[in-house]
């Protein structure tokens, strides 16, 4: 038995309606573009941002499961923010894992340690923490994508 590859780009898009959806840094910006494009297309969406004013206002614009604050690079708000995951969407299919800073710019000799380790530490060990609570949730759902901004 075969079955027929979607011929339009609103055939590919329907095949979103009743995803669960977390999408990083989803309150403003582009993570809000994402999450209002998918939730449009019927995706069940949470977001979290570091921003309270962005989370308050992101459910009155789009229609959220939940939006959660949570700093990316903190092992323990990403611990708490897959917990609302779980609770809210009941399994996972999809991580945009979009969450990310503007690096220190500047010659090496001007860029402060600690300014170099908190764009490490949101960019890179944020994609991971959160990839890493994913995957199981997504192997649990018989399968679903990860994509990584950068």
């Amino acid at each position: 038995m075969s079955t027929k590859a979607p011929e339009t780009a609103a055939e590919f898009l329907a095949g979103l309606n009743g995803q669960r959806v977390l999408v990083t840094a989803g309150a403003g910006g582009i993570g809000f573009a994402i999450a209002d494009t998918l939730s449009r297309l019927g995706a069940r969406i949470v977001v979290c941002d570091v921003s309270d004013e962005a989370l308050a206002a992101a459910p009155g614009k789009i229609d959220l499961v939940a939006a959660v604050k949570a700093d990316v690079s903190h092992e323990d708000d990403v611990d708490r923010l897959f917990e609302t995951v779980a609770e809210k969407l009941g399994g996972l299919d999809a991580l945009i894992n979009n969450a990310g800073i503007a690096g220190p710019t500047g010659g090496v000799d001007e860029i402060e340690p600690n300014d170099w380790r908190r764009c490490l530490d949101v960019c890179l060990t944020g994609q991971f923490l959160c990839a890493r609570r994913a995957v199981p949730m997504i192997k649990a759902a018989g399968g679903g994508s990860i994509v990584s901004m950068s």
